[in-house]
């Protein structure tokens, strides 16, 4: 693991004997802890025998943010760590990663398109994965970002520049530093677009490499459920985003979707730390804070 990693977290919910991730950290050697909610769950996930790392119960509720905490918790202020979901499949990188790095962005357009699409789904191993993640932490501190996101699609058309600024990070995968931040309880499904919009608040800058693509299995059986089950909770939380960051939140439309369920990050100018916009929210909105006290945790394998 790199040095600049304190620790890489997996949160499990029910995936007892489908569980990917752990096995893939596992067969590369990558010490992790999977982090579940209750001593059943633990119990079952032992007899699942899908799990390769510490098997941690954290004994919070049932959602997402709790358990986002909960990892906060077993930081250390500046300390940074690497979070996934259950059902990671592979990583993937653009071809040539450190040739293109020197440019900046591909010269992908709508006609080659699928050279590029072809490009950008070369595999990278967990092992290549974690060293590109000591690399993107020394980038995030260079540009004072706390939180670094991934690529959230494969579509190469919107992946030509290597770096975005001040959007979404996919909670699929994320580098989290641990500060003064807390997740917002309120939201506990769209946790993602929630801790983009307070790190975006709270520290001015967000950081996303568009050339590594984590693939999941989203909103497959198991996890905390499939869209059709989640659409009356996230209907709420879409709501609560945009009431209450309405300066980087807004509900949006989206085909197949029904209204009220789909909210994004809004489109931010690149000086947006430095915006007289983010200033007033900040005046308006003091974001949840870090804990003093970490909670009680049954650990073992």
């Amino acid at each position: 693991m790199p040095p600049a990693i304190s620790e890489v977290v997996v949160f499990g919910y029910d995936r007892f004997t489908t569980m990917t991730t752990s096995q893939l950290l596992g067969r590369a050697g990558i010490a992790h802890t999977v982090l579940c909610h209750t001593a059943d769950q633990r119990r079952r996930f032992l007899a699942g025998g899908r799990v390769a790392g510490d098997l941690v119960v954290t004994g919070c509720p049932r959602g997402l943010a709790y358990q986002r905490n909960a990892a906060l918790d077993r930081l250390a202020p500046g300390q940074w760590a690497l979070w996934l979901v259950d059902d990671l499949v592979r990583v993937e990188q653009l071809a040539d990663y450190d040739t293109w790095a020197d440019v900046g962005r591909v010269p992908v357009t709508p006609a080659n398109s699928a050279l590029w699409r072809r490009r950008f789904g070369t595999p990278l191993g967990m092992r290549g994965f974690m060293a590109r993640c000591g690399q993107l932490v020394a980038e995030a501190e260079r540009r004072r970002a706390w939180l670094v996101g991934f690529a959230g699609y494969d579509n190469p058309l919107f992946r030509a520049r290597h770096w975005k600024l001040n959007c979404l990070a996919d909670g699929r995968a994320w580098l989290v530093r641990a500060g003064r931040l807390r997740f917002d309880e309120h939201v506990q499904m769209v946790d993602d677009v929630c801790w983009t919009a307070q790190n975006l608040l709270a520290y001015g800058t967000v950081l996303v490499d568009a050339w590594l693509l984590p693939r999941c299995g989203r909103y497959t059986g198991g996890g905390f459920g499939s869209i059709t089950d989640r659409l009356p909770q996230k209907r709420r939380e879409v709501a609560y985003l945009a009431a209450t960051y309405p300066e980087v939140c807004a509900v949006r439309r989206k085909p197949g979707w029904p209204d009220g369920t789909h909210v994004v990050i809004r489109t931010l100018p690149r000086s947006w730390a430095h915006s007289p916009q983010r200033a007033a929210a900040r005046r308006r909105l003091r974001p949840p804070v870090r804990a003093a006290a970490p909670p009680v945790a049954q650990r073992g394998r």
